[in-house]
């Protein structure tokens, strides 16, 4: 997929396989032991703990815990890749979901992974829709990655379309992206300009831009012209800065010439 609501890209989830950022005190320097300081003392986990190791990994779980509980990023990582190492997934999940409440999206996309690896897709997508309705838009966004990698993009367009008309913007443009991605283009179009008519200036703006996308720049233009028409001159700016964006050059300064303006009718 092409775009996000904020026209990045769709990230995969992340790949903590390569982590060695620093923990606390030093850890990961030169030349320097790896070390976790907690409860008054300095903890050595240099080395990857072996599950027959049962004393030493209790005690490095314990150390990349406290040391992510008290923010440092890499000891979260290194907890998880760690409970994997030991065959105790549940409780990376568990650990990863956690954080994912706190607003950790990391997090989010990792226990999602984890939870597809395990066959539990259907309880992942459970745990972001109940997010997402939520109102939490990173959950939004890898619900519909997830579903588009299950070859369920027909459920999330139908799902992320009717919670546009309920009214939640955010995720506009994730079903257009879906739409587009699976070639239903036109529809998207034609659902967008019937939103735009109503004052959705999101969906204008979306219309617009596929518009250019598949080669029809003029229309894109008489589409913003039509918002403006309607009492939305404040998008001739954004339809000019488009079109010159995308190398329309010709067509921005004639809007920029002959636009409707404040007043104007």
């Amino acid at each position: 997929m092409s775009r996000d609501e904020s026209g990045g890209q769709l990230r995969r989830p992340p790949d903590i396989s390569n982590r060695t950022a620093a923990l606390p005190d030093g850890v990961g320097q030169p030349g320097d032991h790896d070390r976790v300081a907690g409860a008054g003392r300095v903890r050595d986990v240099r080395r990857p703990v072996e599950p027959q190791e049962t004393g030493r990994t209790e005690e490095a779980i314990a150390a990349y815990r406290h040391a992510a509980e008290a923010g440092n990023t890499d000891a979260c990582w290194r907890l998880v890749e760690l409970f994997q190492r030991v065959g105790r997934t549940e409780e990376a999940i568990t650990w990863l979901r956690a954080r994912a409440e706190t607003g950790d999206i990391d997090a989010l996309w990792k226990a999602v992974e984890l939870l597809q690896e395990s066959e539990r897709a259907e309880e992942a997508i459970t745990w972001l829709r109940t997010r997402a309705e939520a109102g939490d838009t990173h959950a939004l966004r890898r619900l519909t990655v997830l579903l588009y990698q299950l070859d369920r993009a027909e459920e999330a367009i139908t799902w992320l379309r009717a919670r546009v008309e309920a009214g939640y913007p955010d995720a506009l443009a994730h079903a257009v992206d879906l739409m587009h991605e699976t070639g239903r283009t036109q529809e998207a179009i034609t659902w967008l300009r019937t939103r735009a008519e109503t004052g959705d200036v999101h969906a204008l703006i979306w219309a617009v831009l596929l518009l250019c996308e598949t080669g029809h720049a003029e229309r894109a233009v008489l589409a913003y012209l039509s918002a403006a028409e309607l009492g939305r001159p404040d998008v001739l700016a954004q339809a000019i800065g488009l079109l010159r964006r995308l190398g329309h050059t010709d067509e921005a300064e004639r809007l920029r010439r002959c636009g409707i303006t404040p007043g104007r009718t």
